[in-house]
């Protein structure tokens, strides 16, 4: 079937380009491999809540309305927070449709479904940034005794086997779940790596809003080091328990035993990098940083901000602290590790679109969501256009922009059918 529209991928940048294409006229279908939200409702823990305010929830026609815009929705709220959206546009949804292939031949896109072939005038991929769960190769010297989860399939602590965990990351993802396991009276040990981490809190507002006020998340591509940049893991927060911030110190004061990175496993041995006084210091870096930009912002433009006092920051615990002693050698016997839990972040792996629109980092090349390739369009990706891009915050800007881009090259494609597939 010839479509003019075919949105790949039924999230939140999905749904907000169906959204304005509908409110322009533009005929169109969503595919989804799974449902509605299918990451925020598969690849979360059953604890999870948004670690961005709920102020911060915005999509075109639909903005948080509730009574708490300072607190932190849990995932399932938001998955019928998003359920409700599709439904209030009739968003065109195909659900259970795994998109294998695109290729880009003659004027138009033929995808390879499961659901059997599909054509299209054009294409919007919407499929965020990162769709596979990394697991480092070092996972393979792991003796078969030793459980593997990914993060991504961690749901609590009752659902792993009994024993000792071992976390391997230490950004957000890694800390929450290692604090979570401890706080079921877990054994947990946490590799830890250079990830930062931020204030919840700092002067009386949300580390959020503070980056928002201070137009960090307006920042470009242009103005990152390099374009890896890009792909950096996120500070570690959490939104559980109204909003917090997490300390790899107060973390290691609770009994999570903290290591370096998990550098390889042989037999019975675990081995990890002598670096945690550094990770640590990296961490609580990054905080210093942030913090010392707050008070320059407020020192310069003159806003209110009250000094920082326990009144109004949330520390989380030290600033900075002598690292605990850490091995360099852990034995599962001994230690009575039996679950492994890779924190350790996705990949994306865009191969599957046979077009020219990848740079050398395999990542795509487009200009605020327009590729090279007439009719190719991208929405969603981490730094597509500005830092918000990729987040709930702003993928809604871009879907707005980039609407009437499809609208009018669809003014001048013959009419295609308006039904979902089957």
């Amino acid at each position: 079937m010839r479509h003019r529209v075919v949105i790949v991928g039924a999230g939140q940048a999905g749904l907000a380009c169906g959204h304005e294409l509908s409110r322009l006229g533009v005929a169109h279908i969503m595919l989804e491999k799974g449902q509605v939200a299918n990451a925020w409702r598969s690849a979360r823990w059953d604890s999870f809540c948004l670690v961005t305010p709920n102020w911060m929830l915005r999509l075109p026609g639909r903005r948080y309305a509730g009574s708490d815009p300072d607190g932190f929705m849990p995932g399932p709220d938001f998955v019928r927070w998003l359920e409700d959206y599709a439904q209030a546009f009739g968003a065109p949804v195909s659900t259970g449709v795994l998109v294998r292939r695109i290729r880009s031949a003659d004027g138009f896109f033929t995808l390879d479904t499961s659901s059997g072939p599909v054509e299209a005038d054009n294409v919007v991929i919407a499929t965020a940034t990162h769709q596979s769960p990394r697991v480092p190769a070092q996972a393979a010297g792991l003796p078969a005794s030793v459980a593997q989860v990914h993060a991504a399939q961690y749901r609590n602590p009752a659902r792993l086997a009994s024993g000792a965990v071992l976390v391997v990351g230490s950004a957000q993802s890694g800390c929450q779940i290692a604090e979570e396991l401890r706080g079921a009276g877990r054994t947990v040990y946490l590799a830890t790596s250079s990830a930062g981490r931020l204030p919840r809190r700092y002067r009386g507002r949300d580390a959020n809003q503070w980056q928002d006020r201070m137009g960090l998340l307006d920042r470009t591509p242009d103005m990152l080091d390099s374009p890896a940049a890009r792909f950096r893991s996120d500070p570690h927060l959490t939104g559980t328990r109204g909003g917090r911030t997490l300390n790899l110190h107060t973390l290691a004061a609770s009994g999570i035993r903290l290591l370096g990175k998990f550098a390889e496993a042989e037999g019975d041995v675990l081995r990890f990098a002598g670096d945690l006084a550094g990770n640590l210091r990296a961490a609580d870096d990054y905080a210093a940083r942030f913090c010392a930009s707050v008070d320059e912002y407020v020192i310069r433009t003159g806003i209110a901000a009250p000094m920082a006092d326990a009144s109004n920051s949330d520390f989380g615990g030290p600033q900075t602290g002598v690292a605990p002693a850490a091995p360099r050698q852990v034995s599962l016997r001994e230690s009575g590790i039996a679950t492994v839990v890779w924190a350790t972040g996705f990949r994306y792996d865009f191969s599957w679109i046979e077009a020219p629109c990848l740079d050398p980092f395999g990542y795509p090349e487009q200009t605020r969501g327009v590729s090279a390739v007439p009719g190719l369009f991208f929405l969603g990706l981490n730094w597509m256009h500005k830092r918000k891009s990729g987040i709930i915050y702003g993928v809604g800007d871009d879907a707005e922009y980039l609407a009437p881009i499809i609208a009018a090259r669809t003014s001048t494609n013959p009419p295609g059918p308006t039904h979902a597939i089957a």
